[in-house]
């Protein structure tokens, strides 16, 4: 029987008539009643047998006694937080002692404070991590015996999303029959594949899943009877990566994993792939109308587009038809703050120079109390280094006072030069001063300034003005992905062919598209980078992690720092059209406007100085 078939089946009706309170607690003989050994415990016959009902509607359902069982098993002790602003004194511990071979949830629902809050929760599904001893987001399902004793653990609730069905619970497995088992953890984002799990609320940057197996188990088959990832991984060919960028293939046993940390790596799957996948029993009649809604609020919000009105229904009737999906998945454009592949023969001279110029490019990561994420920068003079303003925007959070970014810059950055091949410790990291004085938000950039710890700063990259290339060859040096240092070699898209090249990837993302009628959705998106002389256009690999990267032309002198792209999200396949960098020029006459005193104090060629005081 497949793991999907197993997965759907329920509970029989008659389980809460059949089964007794023996099958939950077995009877102590009388002999042993009186045994004060801590490896025994009594059992309680005055508690009212507990409901298994609501477990039987969540869809999961727990190992039984079997016949062998003849002593009361081990006790775990754990502590529980519900973590839920309406309750009063929410953040108390309840303490939770239990048989080591029943399952979390069964546990959990022990506590009449679980019990009232999960009535109070309903149509969500609760997510408990660990916070002491043990750690992630917890399968429900998993045996008391893989929690360390006095593990501390808390509960939240998550809405849940309506492609959620019932047999996709949070609760997962439910099919262990020992407590032989092998935990061990799955960051919650993949690699390739960004999306790896169901509730939308675990995927998110520094989560982590913890699993477990059955000895002997599969990685795969551990990860598919989980229940809280994708169905891809039945199908797909994927694998894990732990440290030191080491493989595990799927088809390998657990045994080994105990504790051990990894990233999931699977092959991103084709549009026709995902088209397939969406295809299905659906009611065309309501889509079609929910087309029309659509429709009607762009002509209400664009007048001028009054004269489309007809050609924009009949292309999306056509298109949902074509494709058979709904309309809110058919076309999504929009600037992506961090696709093409380009492959140009490099020369060795400029090869030789671009490792220099290497040095300076700096990985930059925060941790900012549990909100972490990576981006590259570079020096630009002195201890000062040059990244993009929207990755400070990352690191400080949404709602946080402008007045405080300096302080929150100053706690949680940490900034190496040396990540070439494996991450370097914090010891051998640069601080950063809480400092923040010199920015733009329409040019996208932002000045750092590294905090002096007795290390070299590597030489600043800012030698003079050089010209803005329109065309040729230019090079990014960055850390996309949060991987390993690496370059880049693009063409330079030239202003006047931007929205030429831009049409060009439009029908190689969406071959049965009309060109002119996906740009008029993105108008915005568009007319602020094609005719925009303060930004250089090229198409490139590096994209989310690489923000802030420099831009060398062919002789090695600093012209842009690549900020972004516009990417579109089409069928569940993303494709990226155009990427861009602000040109070098623009940044240091915004800089000399702002802070003439800064720049001519720290960039000492007066020559230039001069050149953008007679632009101004």
């Amino acid at each position: 029987m497949s793991y999907q078939k197993r997965r759907s089946q329920k509970v029989p009706v008659d389980l809460k008539n059949n089964m007794k309170i023996e099958d939950y607690f077995p009877q102590v003989p009388k002999e042993q009643q009186n045994c004060s050994s801590t490896s025994q415990v009594k059992v309680r016959s005055r508690k009212k047998p507990r409901d298994i009902t609501n477990t039987q509607d969540r869809g999961c359902s727990f190992p039984t006694k079997t016949p062998e069982d003849q002593t009361v098993p081990l006790k775990k002790t754990i502590y529980v937080t519900l973590n839920v602003n309406h309750r009063k004194n929410q953040n108390m511990q309840n303490v939770l002692t239990y048989s080591e071979r029943a399952s979390l949830y069964e546990a959990l629902h022990t506590l009449d404070a679980v019990r009232e809050e999960v009535k109070t929760q309903q149509g969500k599904e609760m997510l408990v991590c660990g916070k002491e001893r043990i750690e992630g987001f917890l399968n429900l399902g998993m045996p008391l015996s893989c929690f360390p004793d006095g593990s501390c653990v808390e509960i939240t609730f998550s809405k849940r999303v309506s492609e959620q069905k019932e047999d996709n619970q949070v609760c997962g497995r439910r099919d262990w029959t020992s407590t032989d088992c092998v935990k061990f953890y799955i960051h919650a984002v993949g690699k390739t594949r960004k999306r790896i799990v169901k509730c939308g609320e675990l995927h998110k940057k520094g989560n982590k899943l913890c699993v477990f197996g059955l000895k002997g188990e599969t990685i795969k088959d551990a990860l598919c009877k989980d229940g809280r990832f994708l169905s891809f991984l039945e199908t797909d060919c994927w694998k894990l990566i732990g440290k030191l960028t080491s493989h595990v293939e799927s088809s390998q046993e657990v045994d080994a994993m105990e504790g051990k940390l990894y990233q999931l790596e699977a092959e991103k799957r084709s549009s026709t792939r995902v088209a397939a996948t969406a295809t299905g029993t659906q009611n065309w009649e309501l889509e079609e109308h929910k087309a029309y809604v659509l429709q009607e609020y762009i002509v209400r919000e664009y007048p001028s587009l009054n004269r489309e009105r007809e050609r924009i229904r009949e292309n999306l009737k056509k298109e949902m038809k074509i494709r058979k999906v709904n309309q809110s998945s058919l076309v999504k454009l929009h600037r992506t703050d961090f696709g093409k592949q380009t492959k140009n023969s490099t020369p060795v001279k400029t090869l030789k120079l671009l490792s220099q110029l290497s040095d300076s490019v700096g990985f930059l990561r925060w941790d900012n109390n549990g909100s972490v994420g990576c981006a590259t920068c570079f020096v630009f003079t002195g201890p000062f280094v040059l990244t993009c303003l929207h990755v400070v925007h990352h690191i400080v959070g949404k709602g946080a006072e402008q007045e405080k970014w300096a302080d929150i810059i100053g706690k949680c950055v940490r900034v190496t030069f040396t990540y070439e091949e494996f991450a370097t410790k914090d010891d051998n990291c640069f601080l950063v001063e809480p400092w923040f004085e010199i920015s733009d938000v329409t040019l996208d950039y932002a000045v750092l300034k590294l905090r002096e710890n007795g290390q070299q700063v590597p030489a600043g990259l800012y030698n003079g003005i050089a010209p803005t290339p329109s065309s040729g060859l230019i090079y990014i040096i960055g850390h996309p992905e949060g991987e390993r240092k690496s370059t880049d070699a693009c063409v330079v898209i030239p202003q006047s062919e931007r929205e030429q090249a831009c049409a060009r990837n439009v029908r190689k993302a969406m071959p049965d598209s009309d060109p002119e009628f996906v740009h008029m959705y993105t108008q915005n998106s568009f007319q602020k980078i094609l005719h925009n002389p303060d930004v250089v256009t090229y198409d490139t690999t590096f994209y989310w992690g690489s923000s802030g990267s420099p831009v060398f032309d062919s002789h090695g002198s600093l012209v842009a720092m690549h900020t972004a792209g516009i990417t579109v999200a089409y069928l569940g396949a993303t494709s990226h059209f155009i990427e861009f960098g602000s040109a070098l020029r623009p940044i240091l006459s915004d800089i000399m406007e702002k802070r003439k005193d800064w720049y001519e104090k720290e960039c000492v060629n007066q020559q230039d100085v001069e050149m953008l005081s007679q632009e101004d």
